[in-house]
């Protein structure tokens, strides 16, 4: 488990920074210099993403034992925490803009997050059922 969790840590992390630096380099975010420092802010974001999404809700979602609401309650505080962390280290400017509505994208957070489970549930159970008859017939 803790292989899987590292691996799928630096999997993360290196696949958020370089979709990072894509995004910045397509849409022009930043025409002037970057200054070397800045850099620093990217790699946090990256180990956030990396934390996040290579760590927490693997384990949360694999490995966990927690009942589905405290594990969508978790999940969507990790989500809000680490994007708007990642904002900010992103620019201040962006985090500025997006202060007044930190609630309301909470609150799309964990609907995001509670209808991805129910769809995500579904889709497990079909696979399930599928994989049971075909093991019936054989």
């Amino acid at each position: 488990m803790i292989k899987n969790l590292k691996n799928s840590f630096l999997y993360v992390s290196f696949l958020s920074m370089v979709w990072i630096v894509f995004l910045i380099t397509i849409f022009h975010l930043h025409e002037e210099f970057v200054p070397f420092l800045y850099v620093w802010n990217l790699i946090g974001i990256s180990v956030l993403m990396g934390i996040v999404f290579g760590i927490a809700y693997p384990y949360l979602w694999n490995y966990s034992t927690l009942k589905v609401t405290a594990k969508i309650a978790i999940s969507t505080f990790l989500n809000f925490s680490c994007s708007i962390a990642s904002v900010y280290l992103f620019s201040l400017q962006a985090f500025d803009f997006i202060k007044p509505y930190l609630l309301l994208i909470l609150a799309i957070t964990l609907i995001g997050h509670i209808i991805g489970f129910y769809f995500f549930s579904k889709y497990g159970n079909k696979k399930l059922a599928e994989s049971l008859n075909r093991s019936l017939e054989h």
